[in-house]
């Protein structure tokens, strides 16, 4: 003897199943797309701060074309090393 409810329980667990499927794949699919835009967001953030480091790169290379100029030799030691030549008097002041 067939049960009737049987067939009625078939019938609805069918479209349920396919939606969840659906919401499945759908969530799937939105996930990527949203990983997808972080990563080009992160690409160009990326992109422009290679260009900032580029540009540094730059002027790094510049200064240290330069750094070997006697002149600039000079000056460095005189600022950050205190130094002098023998002949040369220095005048320190100290403040209290």
């Amino acid at each position: 003897m067939p049960h009737p409810w049987r067939h009625g329980l078939a019938r609805r667990g069918v479209p349920l199943a396919l939606a969840a499927v659906i919401g499945g794949v759908g969530w799937v699919f939105g996930t990527r797309v949203r990983a997808i835009r972080e990563a080009e967001a992160d690409l160009v953030r990326l992109r422009a701060q290679e260009a900032e480091v580029q540009e540094e790169i730059l002027v790094l290379r510049g200064k240290l074309a330069a750094a070997t100029l006697p002149p600039v030799v000079e000056r460095e030691a005189r600022l950050k090393l205190h130094w002098g030549y023998p002949d040369e008097e220095r005048i320190v002041i100290v403040r209290r």
